[in-house]
């Protein structure tokens, strides 16, 4: 097997056992293409993939991961699983909505066969009491979660008390509620898009730095501080240690800096 072939597979196997000790998948990609550079220069330096990496390639990959926890700021090892937890987060509240409004459908076919025997002033009631108990909850979870409910209840409510047919106030909540939801889909996605970015590396973008450790962009190693932190740093350019730096982005857990002109 060629020297490619070999770091393919020792990629291939690495990236299988990380994702299976649950890594997020940003992590890996940063971790896997971080080893593939590192067995292109050993290998270019003469030493075959498979004498680096030893018998036990699963071993190999757990101390690879575990020298990369203890290299990369725990702001950057935490930051694209806290991306994953709030979109994981997103998606079981969509669940869970779409669930609440069958639910909805369904009792309103149900009401719907014997709406005559339920008096409407019970409704009235009910409806009021759905929705101030939605609002409430929203105001505590603010997270746009049961907003949709409170105003599909509200406005159901509203027909009660005017003394439409039951039967209309549920297809009035059902309608309005997943109205409300769509719309307010933007502001949720908004909202989960924004967290994770209010944390991390990306808060240094465009602010200044010291070079800790000299930055060669041939092996893409350095540190820089900022903001009292370390952080590993690459350039198109090397940069000796001392000198002032500034960020101009973030890719993975490294920044990416320039000089800064005097």
């Amino acid at each position: 097997m060629t020297d490619q072939g070999a770091i393919a597979r020792i990629l291939s196997e690495c990236v299988r056992y990380w994702r299976e000790t649950g890594l997020s998948s940003g992590v890996i990609a940063e971790m896997r293409d971080q080893l593939a550079e590192h067995l292109r220069e050993t290998t270019s330096a003469g030493n075959p993939p498979d004498r680096v990496v030893g018998s036990d390639v699963g071993e190999f990959a757990e101390n690879w991961a575990a020298e990369y926890r203890s290299r990369a700021p725990r702001q950057a090892w935490t930051e694209v699983a806290t991306g994953e937890r709030a979109n994981r987060r997103a998606r079981q509240r969509e669940m869970t909505l779409y669930g609440l409004g069958i639910v909805a459908l369904v009792v309103a076919v149900a009401v719907s066969e014997g709406d005559a025997s339920v008096d409407n002033e019970v409704w009235r009631w009910l409806w009021t009491g759905f929705a101030i108990v939605m609002g409430l909850g929203e105001i505590f979870t603010a997270g746009f979660f049961l907003l949709p409910f409170a105003i599909g209840a509200a406005a159901a409510a509203i027909l009660s008390w005017i003394g439409v047919s039951i039967m209309a106030q549920w297809l009035v909540f059902f309608g309005v509620s997943l109205v409300a939801m769509v719309y307010l889909r933007r502001f949720i996605k908004r909202q989960d898009e924004a967290a994770p970015q209010s944390v991390g590396a990306n808060r240094w973008a465009n602010t200044r730095g010291i070079v800790l450790e000299a930055i060669d962009p041939l092996s893409s190693s350095g540190i820089v501080r900022i903001g009292g932190e370390e952080w590993r740093a690459i350039s198109d350019q090397p940069i000796p240690a001392g000198s002032q730096v500034i960020v101009r982005e973030v890719t993975g857990s490294r920044l990416v800096v320039t000089p800064l002109q005097s």
